[in-house]
């Protein structure tokens, strides 16, 4: 089930969104759930962490502002996926510094919805994947996107994650295959890190948005921080362009 929350003032434009997205919804096999709210006040009311995957945005609500609605969000440490709903494109630079995921201007048509849905879905996708890894007796799934960084102690490896530190006896060879590559960087025989965790480096070091240190080998340094600088000049290209 994915949960989509709209902040919409218009009825006609309610109307619209709700057509176009059931009807997407029906083609593509999905299963939603749409909440339409009037007023910031009333989508407050409603609010719960976690409740909403994908949230589309009036910027021009009545008495208040769908930027605001996102601003807060983003304080709040949501994820979601949120959409600007705009009659100009005054605000799009405000938009993309909130990891808006589209920008809809009005008239609204299908085709911008089906366009807004189907990055949304793909980013969702991507936010869920997850491995699933050996802790003592039992098998643990962890999301790809709360990991850090990896390093081994004592043929140990150990993850850690936005919430916890996890410790399996799986090889780092068999960790780095499981990962995937990007956004995943062997740096050292011993560690791997998620660039997407990177606050800054130096010659010897990651230094991750926790405030750890990784070490970078000196034999490779400039290899490492070159893959890691592509992989950014990459995904700020590929943000750009959205």
């Amino acid at each position: 089930m994915v949960y989509i929350a709209v902040c919409e003032d218009e009825q006609e434009h309610q109307d619209k969104i709700s057509s176009f997205v059931k009807k997407y919804e029906s083609i593509n096999c999905c299963d939603f759930e749409l909440s339409f709210f009037s007023t910031a006040a009333d989508f407050w009311k409603h609010y719960q962490p976690g409740a909403f995957n994908i949230v589309f945005l009036d910027i021009y609500l009545e008495n208040d502002n769908g930027l605001e609605i996102g601003k807060k969000l983003r304080s709040l440490g949501e994820d979601c996926q949120i959409v600007f709903i705009t009659s100009s494109r005054d605000f799009a630079i405000e938009g993309f510094e909130l990891k808006a995921q589209h920008y809809i201007i009005k008239p609204i048509a299908e085709e911008k919805i089906v366009e807004a849905l189907n990055r949304c879905l793909a980013t969702l996708t991507e936010d869920m994947k997850a491995i699933r890894l050996p802790v003592g007796k039992l098998e643990v799934s962890v999301r790809l996107k709360d990991i850090i960084y990896v390093e081994v102690f004592n043929k140990i490896s150990v993850i850690h994650t936005i919430n916890a530190e996890i410790n399996t006896y799986l090889p780092l060879a068999e960790l780095e295959k499981r990962l995937g590559g990007p956004p995943f960087l062997r740096c050292h025989r011993c560690s791997i890190v998620n660039m997407n965790f990177v606050e800054d480096y130096t010659n010897a070091d990651f230094i991750m948005k926790n405030g750890d240190t990784v070490g970078i080998p000196r034999s490779n340094s400039v290899a490492v921080r070159q893959q890691y600088l592509d992989y950014v000049f990459t995904k700020v290209r590929g943000e750009a362009g959205a």
